[in-house]
């Protein structure tokens, strides 16, 4: 049945569904689809744990390969503490992490919280964080401190609880016997805005701008920017991924005394074959050591998988060549591509390493062969299907084409995807599943995209992209060519009275055609709509001032304040 069929009989009031097949259990898991892979653990019984930070929920995967829900129900929310996890809601689970025993401790990071899942019971219970969003409460309970973006989470050998949090710079801890948490390491700083760039010694008064000092010193006193996730050693010392310092640290926990392991504080992925510490990592977002200590890294930008030996700290790279993609199938770690690896890493004895890769799948290293495959999220993404046996990972906007094809933002596939109304099949028009920017002026199906949130189809059939994580709007024009419309890349709100293509973007939530052809852009961070002419393509404000908010009601359009927008349409009248 084609889609105008399916569409021409609906009944009102009823829903059904077009595109997308959805999660499914009971069914091999490298078969099955998944939100966003992060957290991972294998449990003492042997069977994988997952966080899927999209999907709400935790899976497993038994010691068949058979994929089960394990914790929430796909619905965001922070409900059910103190009764099994399986009947509890999770609003973007984080890090993983397990103690001794096998009980298992997320980061709920939608909900601002952290919560423990008993391994012999499965009740699930919160250990630190109110759900609101602050700072302090050192002294306190951590149940009743207030937690800024937690992140990373870490438990040792006497079943302390360690926790990171990327917007303060520091790392609290939670004693075992009290529940009293304090800040163990860093100090609560403001947030250095995270750059692509080399990190900078920051040695200015505490309470400041995170950056990079403490090398040698108490960790106490360490500046950290960006720091993420947390694991311990079989000595039982911490280690840090210091994300936006290219570095990973290591605090000695009988001296207290922190020092870098690898990286050197450049922002680049290089240095294979010699120390880690000479080597350059490239915002590494995920670590792990295996039982003999060694180290596993994620790079979120370098576009690797690494390993750091304990015995020599010579540091190599496992999986990933630096040019992000969707890796296929069966290829050698050295000739596979990694999209960023971030927050999920976990090492088997054998050297076998899982990853939560950001095209929606875990993958996994062969610790003999270096063989990479696909554990869990799919191995197709249904191009030239039914378009409700396709995984939309994420959709977002739509919009209807002068041929009746429907277009869809598959915002975390990093895709845009069309369905044909007459034979309902679904295909890309452009990204190739990656979570970069590159490709301008080539076909659209092999360039990059970077969460594209919305997209917009004018009565010739061009598309036109937000490609929000980069600040710019493309445009894919009749011949599949992809090209830039509006944005410099750099990320900031200005350009006015110029060319669309020199002007400054934040954060392109929304697109969308004017009767005219000219393009209006939602700027959700900039709190800003702007238009490029169709003519002239010079780009102008038509609402919003540079501050987001609710103001201006009855008074000019560029005088009033606008708090995010997030869509845009227009009437019949234009």
């Amino acid at each position: 049945m084609s889609l105008n069929e399916i569409v021409s009989e609906l009944a009102p009031g009823n829903i059904t569904t077009v595109a997308g097949a959805g999660y499914s259990t009971g069914v091999p898991a490298k078969e099955a689809d998944a939100g966003w892979p992060v957290g991972v653990v294998r449990r003492p019984d042997g069977e994988i744990i997952v966080a899927d930070y999209h999907g709400n929920r935790l899976w497993r995967i038994d010691k068949d390969g058979i994929l089960h829900n394990f914790a929430g129900d796909g619905v965001p929310g922070t409900s059910g503490d103190g009764g099994p996890a399986s009947e509890a809601r999770f609003f973007l689970p984080h890090d993983l992490s397990q103690d001794r025993k096998g009980n298992l401790y997320l980061s709920d990071l939608g909900n601002q919280t952290y919560r423990r899942i008993d391994f012999e019971t499965g009740i699930v219970t919160r250990v630190a964080g109110t759900g609101k969003v602050g700072r302090g409460g050192d002294g306190g309970l951590a149940v009743d401190s207030e937690l800024d973006t937690n992140c990373g989470i870490a438990v040792d050998d006497d079943g302390n609880i360690f926790l990171s949090s990327e917007w303060a710079n520091n790392v609290k801890r939670v004693d075992a016997k009290t529940g009293i948490i304090e800040t163990f390491a860093g100090q609560d700083a403001r947030h250095h805005p995270s750059e692509v760039g080399d990190s900078k010694p920051y040695f200015g008064p505490k309470l400041s701008l995170g950056g990079y000092h403490g090398d040698g010193g108490p960790a106490s006193e360490a500046g950290f920017n960006h720091p993420e996730h947390l694991a311990f050693d079989s000595k039982g010392d911490l280690y840090i991924c210091d994300n936006s310092n290219h570095r990973i640290r290591k605090i000695d926990m009988k001296t207290g005394i922190i020092n870098t392991v690898l990286g050197n504080g450049q922002a680049a992925s290089n240095g294979d074959g010699g120390p880690a510490t000479e080597a350059s990592t490239l915002m590494p977002d995920s670590i792990c050591l295996d039982v003999h200590d060694n180290l596993y890294v994620g790079e979120k930008y370098g576009y690797r998988v690494r390993k750091v030996e304990a015995k020599t700290g010579i540091v190599t790279t496992l999986a990933g060549n630096g040019v992000p993609g969707y890796g296929e199938e069966g290829l050698h770690g050295s000739e596979t591509h990694v999209n960023s690896c971030e927050v999920g890493i976990y090492a088997d004895p054998d050297g076998t390493v899982f990853w939560g890769d950001c095209s929606g799948r875990l993958r996994r290293y062969d610790g003999e062969t270096g063989i990479v495959t696909t554990v869990l999220g799919g191995t197709s993404i249904h191009d030239g299907e039914d378009a409700t046996k396709g995984f939309l990972n994420g959709p977002g906007g739509m919009s209807l084409g002068p041929d009746g094809h429907v277009y869809i933002a598959d915002v975390w596939g990093q895709r845009i995807r069309a369905i044909d109304p007459e034979s309902g099949l679904i295909r890309t028009v452009a990204g190739n599943g990656a979570r970069a920017h590159g490709g301008d002026n080539g076909p659209a199906p092999e360039a990059y995209l970077g969460n594209p949130y919305d997209v917009s189809v004018d009565v010739e059939g061009r598309v036109v992209i937000a490609d929000t994580r980069h600040g710019h709007v493309r445009r894919v024009d009749s011949d599949g060519i992809i090209r830039n419309l509006a944005g410099s890349g750099e990320q900031w709100d200005k350009g006015d009275g110029g060319p669309a293509i020199g002007a400054h973007l934040i954060q392109v939530m929304a697109v969308s055609h004017s009767p005219d052809g000219s393009v209006y852009i939602g700027d959700s961070a900039a709190g800003r709509i702007r238009r490029v002419d169709a003519q002239t393509g010079i780009i102008d404000t038509i609402a919003g001032t540079g501050t987001p908010g609710y103001t201006g009601d009855g008074g000019p359009a560029t005088a009033a304040r606008v708090g995010g927008p997030f869509d845009i349409c227009f009437d019949v009248d234009g």
